[in-house]
């Protein structure tokens, strides 16, 4: 099979990283994969020179600019692929437009990420009806497809979902425990915006202040938004919980990170699949999530971790409570049933072989 990736760069995000590790995957099983990308951010390329993956750079010269599409179909037919498989909105768009007409190429849409509150914007619809022009529409959560056949029924044979993958050799649990110390220890991987609930998970942190739980949280992640942060920051002064909120800011290493915690917290309004839960669950961590997305899948209520609505801080700290009076033997039950369940349900090459049959048979997985 001849594969041609398709997404907007090779930064840092969580789409990119799959892709990449896709196309790693699918190269090392003999398949012939080559990426396009049109803005320079260059995070992932050494993984693909490593890999001996060639990259195709289309800049992107306006923010509406079509000239991406038609350069990717010059490419699609130089290079005569098989398959097209595209990530993220825009590079979807390119994809589906640039291969209109081409017998003999499969274009695969992957639909990353979930809808703001489950409403679509005008601009989410059109490209939703573009998905008419791609033999197959992959989503990265049971959640999303499910309310994409709800929302688009003309869609609703075309649609599939795949996990993301997950590197469990390098996402693995601690060599020993560590000893518990200080009380609970949390850790929040995410960028800062509003989605991500911050606000509400300081009043829950405030409340276990004032309920007496011995508990800390290190946030890592990038500033999406700096006037929200602001709030936030003069928000853990107001509720004087200073001493238990340290910011971590971005890291590449999350890995190493999160085996240095108890449990990991995702307090987001919405999610699809969010890759740090997969990677917590992989590190032998529990994970304490709202109940959004196919969070409830991946944790399961006091099996993997504790749920909560992420509307209600009183609910997000009585799970914080309720995790902190666990005590040793059952916080190891957890984290072995997490391990388990990423080796088993969330291993990149269970993601990879997916993948390849999909876009060998055009079918689903």
């Amino acid at each position: 099979m001849r594969l041609l990736c398709v997404i907007d760069n090779l930064g840092s995000g969580g789409a990119q990283r799959q892709m990449v590790s896709i196309g790693c995957g699918l190269k090392k099983r003999g398949h012939t994969v080559e990426f396009f990308v049109y803005y320079p951010q260059d995070h992932y390329r050494q993984e693909l020179q490593e890999a001996e993956i060639p990259i195709t750079l289309c800049r992107k010269s306006s923010r509406f600019s079509m000239f991406p599409a038609f350069a990717l179909r010059r490419l699609v037919r130089q290079g005569r692929f098989d398959c097209v498989l595209a990530f993220l909105e825009t590079p979807v768009l390119y994809a589906e437009l640039g291969c209109v007409g081409m017998r003999g190429v499969r274009v695969v849409a992957g639909e990353r990420s979930m809808v703001d509150g489950g409403i679509a914007s005008p601009g989410y619809i059109l490209k939703a009806n573009l998905h008419r022009l791609a033999d197959l529409v992959v989503t990265n959560s049971h959640f999303h497809r499910r309310w994409m056949a709800k929302r688009f029924p003309f869609l609703e044979r075309k649609l599939a979902t795949v996990w993301n993958g997950v590197n469990v050799e390098k996402f693995s649990p601690a060599p020993t425990s560590l000893v518990a110390c200080h009380g609970l220890r949390l850790a929040a991987v995410g960028r800062i915006s509003q989605e991500k609930n911050l606000a509400r998970l300081v009043r829950a942190l405030a409340a276990c202040k004032t309920d007496g739980v011995a508990v800390s949280l290190t946030w890592f992640g990038r500033v999406d938004d700096p006037l929200y942060h602001r709030g936030v920051v003069q928000l853990i002064e107001s509720a004087g919980i200073e001493d238990l909120w340290v910011w971590g800011g971005e890291i590449s290493a999350v890995a190493q990170a999160l085996v240095q915690y108890d449990a990991l917290i995702l307090p987001s309004l919405w999610e699809g699949l969010p890759n740090v839960v997969c990677e917590a669950l992989a590190c032998g961590l529990p994970v304490l999530a709202s109940d959004v997305g196919d969070n409830g899948l991946l944790v399961e209520d006091n099996v993997r971790g504790l749920l909560f609505d992420p509307r209600s801080p009183r609910q997000i700290a009585d799970a914080i409570k309720r995790f902190a009076q666990f005590d040793g033997r059952r916080r190891e039950m957890m984290a072995r049933a997490a391990r388990d369940f990423a080796v088993d349900r969330l291993a990149l090459e269970t993601c990879v072989a997916e993948y390849e049959r999909m876009l060998e048979c055009g079918g689903r997985p």
